[in-house]
């Protein structure tokens, strides 16, 4: 999963299309110097170029630092350096008068089609994200929930890696009533924001009905999933806790801890489960 909101996700996409066109500019122009033989332009000469490029202006945008830190993106960003440090060597090449030969050219190119490559892949996995999640709050859509701890049930059968699920439910029933569904709405962003946050690479967030939820924790037993159930709830108390339009209310948040057996009947499991209750004063 991309763990981002929405919103990143379709800035991603499009940023993404433009840096596929501003790539292919790039790439042409560079190549008109080559061939050419033209004095190449000082931006492709410094040592830091992929950090000044329209595509490395927005990657290293402040921004940007949490995508930085998924393998897809540093992935990109490894391609992306190498790729401008190899056309940097040609354009060297071409102002001194030197020929270029296929030693020189071949791993440019090469490189050049890796980068373009990635970002492709990347804007396949960013689309398919986006038709999986829930807008509101950026968990995955209930629908995938079964099919995917089926898989997590199937992975514990070869490799007896436990999976502990948390369960979430936000009673929102006196709050819309008082204060409007969109109040409500605004609730559950900020509160699985907070749960996302939290979350390590591995673990998923489902909105699996209305207001509940179903956090996965792969490779966590019931005493770590214990431990993150602490974090998030006091997560979700501190990100609620400011929000003016509700104050002197009364949340409470219903949760459970799951052991995920690999023959378990999921859905009966988390429609049985027993939740305690924990109250947030807004």
């Amino acid at each position: 999963m991309i763990n981002v909101t929405a919103e990143e996700l379709e800035t991603i996409l499009a940023t993404v299309d433009r840096a596929m066109d501003m790539h292919a500019q790039w790439r042409e122009q560079l190549q008109r110097v080559l061939v050419c033989k033209m004095t190449p332009p000082d931006s492709d000469m410094t040592e830091d170029a992929h950090l000044h490029c329209a595509f490395g202006q927005w990657f290293y945008s402040p921004g940007n630092a949490h995508l930085r830190k998924l393998p897809a993106f540093t992935r990109i960003e490894g391609l992306h350096a190498a790729m401008h440090g190899l056309a940097r060597e040609l354009a060297v090449r071409v102002k001194g008068h030197w020929t270029i030969t296929a030693k020189e050219y071949d791993p440019f190119i090469d490189k050049v089609n890796e980068f373009r490559d990635e970002l492709l892949k990347l804007r396949q996995k960013v689309a398919e994200t986006l038709h999986k999640i829930d807008p509101l709050t950026g968990a995955y859509n209930g629908q995938h929930l079964l099919p995917e701890l089926r898989l997590e049930q199937e992975a514990n059968k070869v490799s007896g890696q436990p999976c502990s699920l948390l369960l979430l439910r936000f009673d929102l029933l006196e709050i819309n009533r008082r204060h409007g569904s969109a109040v409500g709405d605004n609730i559950l962003r900020a509160g699985i924001g907070a749960v996302r946050q939290e979350m390590a690479e591995q673990d998923r967030v489902y909105r699996h009905r209305g207001a509940e939820f179903v956090i996965c924790l792969p490779g966590k037993p019931e005493a770590q999933a214990e431990e993150v159930r602490t974090t998030m709830l006091s997560a979700i108390d501190k990100v609620l806790g400011s929000l003016p339009e509700l104050a002197s209310t009364d949340l409470q948040l219903h949760y459970g801890i799951l052991q995920l057996a690999p023959d378990s009947l999921i859905e009966e499991l988390i429609n049985q489960a027993k939740l305690a209750t924990y109250r947030i004063q807004i």
